[in-house]
């Protein structure tokens, strides 16, 4: 009867080891996208610092939003608006250069850029929450200053080139890289219904011949 419900109670383990168990999803990566897919994004903080990042959205997002999001960017909208204004991108631009209230101001915002791999930036002309990004295409995000609002943003500064070898896992986004605990458990689990199983086989068989 002990070994029967030991048994049971190992079977219930080892139900929960691999019911517990998800298949890893695909993170943001530093680096521009391998060849084989996803979406690289681009975004140049220009004097607001810091550098130009460029991160890997993996599979097919949905838009230009779900691109930055994807890529493990933070995006703010504007109060107004939404997400149809990508008002901030990583907290940037600050409360002190745009509210975010409503449309952002024509001399201080994010332009919006898309490129095919090697090829040259080409303004947006469709807002960020309504473009398809082309699948191992170049998503751009600039922030502009121009002088007066007649004055054309600059592209980021850059070139959207996949380099190889740049697209290296981010810990800080992907993850920490777990221990596979639940195959090592539920093979656990499974040699010692085994040898339970033996057991009883054995005990019976003893039984019977007495």
């Amino acid at each position: 009867m002990i070994a029967s419900r030991f048994v049971a109670v190992c079977a219930l383990l080892l139900a929960a080891c691999f019911t517990g168990a998800a298949p890893a999803s695909a993170t943001a990566t530093e680096g521009a996208c391998p060849a084989s897919g996803g979406v690289t994004v681009v975004v140049d903080f220009g004097d607001l610092g810091p550098g130009p990042l460029i991160r890997c959205a993996p599979g097919t997002p949905a838009n230009g939003i779900a691109a930055l999001q994807e890529a493990g960017f933070e995006v703010a909208g504007s109060q107004k608006y939404g997400l149809a204004i990508a008002c901030r991108i990583n907290g940037k631009p600050g409360p002190d250069v745009e509210s975010c209230a409503g449309m952002p101001s024509a001399t201080a915002y994010w332009s919006y850029w898309h490129a095919s791999a090697g090829g040259t930036w080409q303004s947006s002309q469709e807002g960020a929450q309504t473009a398809k990004p082309v699948p191992g295409g170049f998503e751009g995000w600039a922030f502009a200053r121009p002088k007066s609002a007649n004055d054309l943003p600059a592209p980021p500064r850059v070139a959207p080139v996949r380099q190889t070898g740049t697209a290296v896992p981010d810990v800080s986004i992907a993850g920490d890289i777990e221990f596979p605990w639940g195959f090592v458990i539920g093979a656990a689990v499974i040699l010692v219904i085994g040898g339970a199983g033996v057991y009883l086989s054995s005990r019976r068989r003893r039984r019977r011949e007495q």
